[in-house]
């Protein structure tokens, strides 16, 4: 059964079920969840024990722990970590058998990091979603960012207007366990009540973190603000230059692609399969489609074979100013 990580809450107030999967790539979202699921087991009595799988690991010590309570402790709170996400055969075989027959008195929580669709497909994992709930902790997508950052400003009695939430949410994009924190130090800093966009701005740190990849969800948008952005910290913290020009590129030759099909009377869902482009990112694909134009294409592919060539020292120029003035043409509307 899916539980929602807001959904927690009022979950737990109706009290516990004997299993929860928490699974995915935001780690501020899971370590709430398991947090959360913790504080109340605690808060109950429970007695805690956590194994983390890692190497050649012994199965068995979780059966043991969960069926043998301790004299003083009625119940007990399991929990074991999957890191890797890959429990192996033995584990496999281990976790099916634990989900079909779960100790009495006892919450299990096991944590997974993001998991591939193929293995949310296992035997092992069904099994596991079967026998108790499941939370997926995704990343905020920029555009919800404002409205998470709200409500953690409303949580400490304290409000900010959409400006000043942009602000906030352009300092702490990519990087929810620094947002926390900053959000947090607000409200040791200025008292409950509106905060001021200057107020904010003298409280917090950009502490915005992008990786490579960011930048070509940000193209396919036409976000040239954000694009600006990545490039910007990217540089500073070092980025090797070509394997930025690749990920820009490889946008590049996917609006190509996607153009051929369609000439070539393809419908654009069949070009998106083929071009295993996701429910996530067809829409930024589809709103770069009607943006870019053909010339546009071919004249940022032309920039972008210079910038190779600047970037291997062929040819003058800084690169850095040449991939932000193409990111830019590409991503403006």
């Amino acid at each position: 059964m899916e539980l929602r990580p807001e959904d927690i809450g009022n979950h737990l107030a109706r009290g516990f079920a004997p299993l929860y999967v928490i699974w995915g790539d935001e780690p501020l979202a899971m370590l709430e969840a398991e947090d959360a699921i913790r504080t109340a087991a605690m808060r109950t009595g429970f007695e805690r024990s956590v194994f983390t799988v890692q190497g050649r690991f012994d199965w068995s010590v979780i059966f043991g722990s969960a069926d043998n309570l301790s004299l003083f402790a009625q119940q007990k709170l399991v929990e074991i970590r999957i890191p890797s996400g890959k429990p192996g055969i033995e584990g496999s075989n281990a976790l099916g058998r634990y989900a079909n027959s779960l100790p009495a008195e006892t919450v299990t929580i096991i944590s997974l990091p993001g998991l591939e669709w193929k293995q949310t497909q296992s035997k092992w994992f069904g099994a596991l979603a079967e026998a108790g709930h499941v939370i997926q902790c995704r990343d905020v997508p920029r555009e919800q960012l404002p409205n998470w950052i709200n409500k953690r400003l409303s949580a400490n009695k304290q409000q900010a207007d959409r400006e000043a939430l942009e602000f906030l949410a352009n300092r702490l994009e990519g990087n929810l366990l620094a947002a926390r924190q900053e959000i947090d130090k607000l409200a040791l800093l200025l008292p409950p009540g509106k905060l001021s966009l200057e107020d904010i701005e003298h409280a917090v740190t950009d502490v915005s973190r992008f990786e490579v990849a960011d930048i070509q969800d940000a193209l396919l948008a036409g976000d040239s603000a954000r694009c600006a952005r990545i490039l910007e910290s990217l540089k500073q913290e070092g980025e090797a230059l070509p394997k930025i020009m690749w990920q820009i590129a490889a946008t590049l030759r996917l609006l190509a692609k996607l153009k051929s099909a369609m000439r070539q009377g393809q419908s654009m869902q069949a070009a998106f399969k083929a071009n295993r482009i996701w429910d996530k990112r067809q829409p930024l694909a589809q709103a770069a489609l009607r943006r870019v134009s053909d010339a546009i294409m071919e004249s940022t592919l032309l920039d972008a074979a210079r910038i190779d060539r600047q970037a291997k020292g062929l040819e003058g120029g800084d690169p850095w100013n040449d991939m932000l003035r193409l990111s830019l043409k590409l991503s403006t509307k």
